[in-house]
């Protein structure tokens, strides 16, 4: 029966942050196709076809799933109310470039407490600072005007000669915000400081775009309960099965479009494929 549940189920304590930062090191990125130049031959090459293929997929299958959100929004039905707020979700999120990269996978999450620590846990320390800084820090991600086009929000150009425009996953800057918190709660925070990245400003500022992410995605897996034995007190039970996003395939498709190089932040790019390049944004 244990064996079984290994099988069917994964294990956050199993996954260390040095598991998925070998994958990305023994990987040379390659070039993006969006970004090499076009081969030409006597034939379409098979990863276009691939490629092309997917797109055409993706596109009808957004085409049909419009149509029904529109019926569905015309039911009072609860049930298929249900399916509206389903459907609404796979069209907006169709919108974010990484989609391809989704696949959702059954996940056991671990307590956190005794043996079901986790190397993240713990006063930060060399080793534990290297695992969280591995889960984002590798720089901003390149996307082709192609990806960008259907964003809801315009994003700057960028300023090199490869092109593409600068996006950067939200769940990066998510992970980034609770490393800081993490550091703040085992250290000493500068309360009045506002200005530097341990500020108090800042560390505010991570706490509620933390709320505001957890509220969005809203996880509704029941946490259940249980005893121990027959005569103890019923007790939450933290080690329950989650699906999840597959935090690796997203983590390396970002890895294989990062921006390697230094940009120059104060260029402004003209003539882009989108005309993005003169875009400002007032809060």
């Amino acid at each position: 029966m244990a064996d079984h549940r290994e099988a069917q189920y994964l294990r956050l304590r199993n996954l260390g942050g040095s598991d998925t930062v070998t994958m990305l090191d023994d990987i040379e990125p390659p070039e993006p196709e969006y970004l090499t130049p076009a081969r030409r031959g006597k034939g379409v090459s098979h990863r276009f076809r691939r490629l092309f293929s997917k797109k055409v997929v993706i596109f009808v299958s957004l085409l049909f799933n419009i149509a029904a959100f529109w019926a569905l929004l015309a039911s009072s039905h609860p049930h298929d109310r249900i399916l509206t707020y389903f459907l609404t979700i796979h069209i907006f999120d169709s919108l974010a470039p990484a989609l391809s990269a989704v696949e959702n996978e059954r996940v056991v999450f671990s307590s956190a407490f005794g043996i079901e620590r986790s190397p993240f846990q713990g006063e930060p320390s060399p080793a534990n600072d290297e695992l969280w800084a591995d889960l984002y820090d590798f720089g901003i991600t390149r996307v082709s005007a192609a990806e960008a086009r259907p964003m809801d929000n315009k994003t700057l150009p960028v300023p090199d000669e490869r092109g593409g425009y600068l996006v950067q996953l939200a769940v990066f800057h998510q992970l980034h915000c609770l490393n800081l918190i993490r550091k703040g709660i085992y250290g000493d925070v500068d309360f009045s400081n506002i200005d530097d990245l341990m500020g108090i400003e800042h560390l505010d500022h991570c706490i509620d775009m933390l709320r505001q992410s957890i509220m969005c995605n809203s996880d509704v897996t029941p946490i259940t309960f249980a005893r121990t034995s027959l005569d103890s007190s019923m007790k939450v039970v933290a080690e329950v099965v989650h699906t999840c996003r597959s935090f690796s395939k997203i983590q390396q498709w970002a890895w294989n479009r990062r921006v390697v190089e230094n940009i120059d932040k104060n260029k402004v790019v003209t003539g882009d494929p989108l005309g993005w390049g003169s875009y400002v944004y007032s809060p």
